[in-house]
C-alpha cells in the first residue's frame, strides 16, 4: 500500500481533496445526506463533467508536449454553430421527413469535420511555422469566435431548431436506483478509456510523452515531432467537435457568444490540477479525471450549501489555487525523495 501511494501520490492527494470538499459540505448541510438530495448532488456533478472531461483529454496531450490551446472554446462554438445552421437551414427546410437519427448523425459528422479542420490549422501553424502555441491560439480564439458570429449573423440556434431527440443524450441514460447517469457522461467515459489505452499502450502515446520530455532526443530516435504535434492539435479539434454537439444537447441551444465561453480556463485548471506538468512529458488520464471530478464537486457544492453567488467565484478560485499548491508540494517532495535515493545509491556504490 505504501508503494502504491508513493507511486500515485498526486492522484491520491486529489482524491483526498474531493472527499474533504464533499464531507465538509455534508457537515455544513447534514440534510443533504437524504438519498434524494444525494442523488441530485451526484447527478449535478455528473452533468457538469462530460463537456469538460472530454475536452480535458485533448488539453492533456497538448500540455504534455509543452503546448497550450486557448482556442478550444471558440472551436466548440464554431463546430456546434455550423452543425446548428445545417439543422436550421437544411433539415427544417428541405429534409424534414428524414429520419431524425440520421439527421443527428449528419450534424455530428459536420461538427467533427469542422473541429478537425480548426485543430489541424492550429497544429500546422504551430508545428510547421514554428510559432509558439500560446500566440497562435490567442489569435485563433478571436478568429474562430468572430467567424462563429459571421456565420450565425449574431443569432443563436434555438431549441426549436435543434432535433428534439438530441436532448435525450442529456435527459436520458442509465438509472442506478434514484441516480440517472446520462448518455453524455457515458460517452465521455468511453473517450476517457480510449485515451487511457492510447496514451499508455500505443506507439503514438509513447511519441507524445517522448516529444514532451525531450524534443531533441525524440527527433534523434526517429520520431517526427512536427507530425506528432500536428496530430495532437488535430485530435483536440476533433474532441472540440464532439463537445460542440454535447453542448447543444446539454443546454438546448448554440449561442455564438456563450457556447464554449471560458471553457479553456476550466479545462486547463482540471488538467493542471490532475497532475499534468506544464514542463511537459508527464501526466496521465486518471489524474486528469480526478482533477475534473474535483472541480465538478467544488462547483456543485459551493452552490448547494448556500454560498452567495457574489463569493462563489472567489471560493472556486481559492480551491483551484489550493489544489495547485498541493500539487506543487507533492511534486517537490517526489523530486527531493528521488534525489535522496540517487545520492544514497551513489554512496552505497562508493
Amino acid at each position: 500500500m505504501k508503494k502504491f501511494l508513493y507511486k500515485n501520490v498526486k492522484e491520491t492527494a486529489t482524491l483526498v481533496l474531493i472527499l474533504i470538499v464533499f464531507f465538509v459540505s455534508l457537515a455544513v448541510r447534514p440534510e443533504l445526506l437524504r438519498s434524494a438530495s444525494m442523488a441530485n448532488i451526484i447527478n449535478s456533478i455528473l452533468m457538469w463533467m462530460p463537456l469538460n472531461l472530454t475536452m480535458c483529454m485533448g488539453m492533456m496531450m497538448t500540455v504534455i508536449i509543452k503546448d497550450i490551446d486557448l482556442s478550444i472554446g471558440a472551436e466548440v462554438a464554431l463546430s456546434g454553430m455550423v452543425a446548428g445552421i445545417f439543422w436550421r437551414d437544411v433539415w427544417l427546410v428541405k429534409m424534414k421527413d428524414t429520419n431524425e437519427v440520421v439527421i443527428i448523425l449528419i450534424g455530428f459528422a459536420i461538427s467533427l469535420v469542422v473541429g478537425v479542420l480548426l485543430g489541424a490549422l492550429n497544429g500546422f501553424i504551430i508545428a510547421y511555422m514554428q510559432i509558439p502555441s500560446i500566440i497562435v491560439t490567442l489569435g485563433t480564439i478571436n478568429a474562430y469566435r468572430g467567424l462563429t458570429y459571421i456565420l450565425a449573423h449574431g443569432k443563436m440556434i434555438t431549441n426549436y431548431e435543434l432535433p428534439p431527440h438530441l436532448a435525450d443524450l442529456s435527459a436520458k441514460g442509465i438509472h442506478i436506483g434514484p441516480l440517472l447517469v446520462p448518455w453524455l457522461i457515458l460517452i465521455a467515459l468511453v473517450i476517457v478509456v480510449i485515451f487511457f489505452f492510447v496514451l499508455r499502450y500505443s506507439h503514438f502515446g509513447r511519441e507524445v510523452y517522448a516529444v514532451g520530455s525531450n524534443r531533441t532526443a525524440a527527433h534523434l530516435r526517429g520520431i517526427n515531432c512536427k507530425k506528432t504535434e500536428l496530430m495532437v492539435f488535430t485530435i483536440t479539434g476533433f474532441l472540440a467537435g464532439i463537445v460542440g454537439m454535447m453542448s447543444a444537447s446539454r443546454f438546448g441551444y448554440v449561442n455564438p457568444q456563450q457556447t464554449g465561453n471560458g471553457l479553456e480556463f476550466v479545462v486547463i485548471s482540471c488538467t493542471i490540477i490532475g497532475g499534468v506538468s506544464v514542463s511537459g512529458g508527464s501526466g496521465n488520464v486518471i489524474g486528469v479525471f480526478l482533477g475534473c471530478t474535483l472541480l465538478g464537486t467544488v462547483n456543485t457544492m459551493i452552490s448547494t450549501i448556500g454560498i452567495p453567488g457574489t463569493v462563489q467565484k472567489f471560493v472556486y478560485g481559492i480551491v483551484i489555487v489550493l489544489a495547485l499548491l498541493i500539487d506543487k508540494a507533492v511534486t517537490t517532495m517526489q523530486r527531493n525523495r528521488a534525489m535522496d535515493a540517487k545520492s544514497a545509491r551513489k554512496e552505497a556504490t562508493a
